[in-house]
């Protein structure tokens, strides 16, 4: 039998943040790998590490910090989580994606995702955000599998569209006020941790992937599933074809690039933040 989160690990992790947090927020944001300026560019009103929060496991990925935090973004509430679990790392996928169940028993509505990814588009460039319109799931495995949560949402949801258009039309209006490029596209999720093969980057494009990374989607699953508006960003972080490819691809390498784009990420999402308040 597959192990599975259990609703009572859920409504514990959940009692236990309403005890410690002032407010819940109705939208929240998870900061992907070398995008965690933007908690620097918020006001923090509460911060609580994963390894306090019953159920939630710490974070062991250079980059991610690896706390929920509670935080105002000019003046509008909002719920950061400061990075994210991975299935590379060993865990369940069910495991890795609990923090989103708890975002949805404590009553967020809008859950925006952001990620490092490399790029495959060869229209793309190192430093580029992606408004993402579609997703590839190459992990071949699924948060849902097991005994469905009832409560938190149906046996088989739909998922004709994960990334709400409502909140898409929102981003481009934003990029456009801030006269910022914004790609658009579609991102496949792998395992990991090993980067991608020369052979392998061409197939990913065939299959019609602009942007390859080794997250987010089950985590857009269950925000789908648990019926979240969902909104999700990729900062293209190296590129895997053309002309910018590099024979080699790190961890550092992405991370050092996203400190670039740092500043225009931050203004995109406390953008979008303020014109859903």
């Amino acid at each position: 039998m597959i192990e599975t989160v259990t609703p009572q690990e859920i409504d514990a992790a959940a009692a236990f943040l309403r005890s410690r947090l002032p407010r819940v927020p109705a939208v929240a944001v998870t900061i992907g790998s070398g995008l965690g300026g933007f908690v620097h560019q918020v006001k923090h009103l509460a911060e609580i590490p994963f390894g306090e929060i019953p159920g939630f496991i710490a974070s062991t990925v250079i980059g991610h910090r690896g706390s929920l935090i509670l935080a105002e973004s000019d003046g509008v509430p909002v719920l950061l989580l400061a990075g994210r679990k991975h299935v590379y790392e060993g865990h369940p996928v069910d495991r890795t994606v609990m923090p989103v169940r708890v975002l949805a028993r404590l009553g967020v509505k809008t859950l925006i995702l952001s990620n490092a990814a490399g790029g495959v588009n060869r229209a793309f460039r190192v430093g580029d955000l992606m408004l993402i319109t579609d997703h590839i799931n190459w992990q071949f495995e699924n948060p849902l599998r097991g005994p469905n949560l009832d409560e938190l949402g149906p046996r088989w949801p739909d998922m004709s569209e994960p990334y709400s258009r409502r909140l898409q039309r929102v981003a481009r209006d934003v990029a456009l006020e801030q006269g910022l490029p914004l790609r658009e596209g579609v991102y496949l999720a792998g395992t990991g941790p090993a980067y991608e093969t020369v052979a392998e980057r061409e197939m990913l494009r065939a299959f019609g992937a602009d942007a390859v990374g080794m997250s987010t989607v089950p985590e857009v699953i269950t925000a789908v599933h648990a019926g979240l508006e969902v909104l999700g960003i990729t900062f293209v972080s190296n590129m895997l074809v053309g002309d910018e490819a590099g024979g080699t691809v790190t961890h550092d390498e992405v991370l050092e690039n996203a400190r670039k784009v740092e500043t225009r990420f931050g203004s995109l999402i406390a953008g979008i933040l303020r014109r859903l308040s």
